[in-house]
């Protein structure tokens, strides 16, 4: 019996590591391609917020940008904002565990659109903010608008709730 109970224990644990490794579901709110304007957007370029990474996306192309992001919905709707933390990329023959993740949060903006709040780094022994990015280019990367249809863009009228 506690030679099953000690193998219940380890399968949750791998689960549990898993789980944090790949990081979680993106909310409804940014589904499908965000891009910087409509000609971006019928060129398929743009950023897709996926589970396991957030991409910058150049027609066929996928590069990240920031790996397994973790999302966590503040407030929904007219005040939608959204904080996402990120780990650090890891570099070959650096420290195993990063000492610092990334914070970025995310708010609707004026007509539908999506803008950055704030990008910081977070020291991940203290919890400090080790530093506010200046001239973030992830803060100018990341002013998007949807592609195609989208719930903020669309009038209410006529639309269940």
């Amino acid at each position: 019996m506690a030679h099953t109970r000690s193998l219940s224990l380890a399968s949750l644990v791998l689960v549990a590591a898993a789980t944090g490794c790949a990081g979680s579901r993106p909310p409804a709110e940014l589904a499908g391609l965000w891009s910087s304007g409509p000609a971006a957007c019928a060129a398929g370029v743009g950023v897709r917020f996926e589970s396991g990474a957030i991409d910058a996306v150049y027609e066929r192309q996928r590069e990240v940008l920031f790996e397994h992001p973790t999302y966590q919905v503040e407030s929904a709707g007219e005040d939608f904002r959204v904080r996402i933390r990120y780990e650090l990329p890891r570099r070959p023959g650096g420290v195993r565990v990063a000492g610092a993740y990334g914070v970025l949060v995310l708010e609707r903006g004026e007509e539908g659109a999506l803008r950055p709040a704030s990008h910081n780094m977070i020291d991940g022994r203290t919890g400090s903010a080790r530093m506010r990015i200046v001239a973030d280019p992830a803060l100018t990367a990341l002013a998007l608008t949807p592609c195609g249809g989208h719930p903020w863009r669309e009038e209410l009228r006529g639309r269940g709730i």
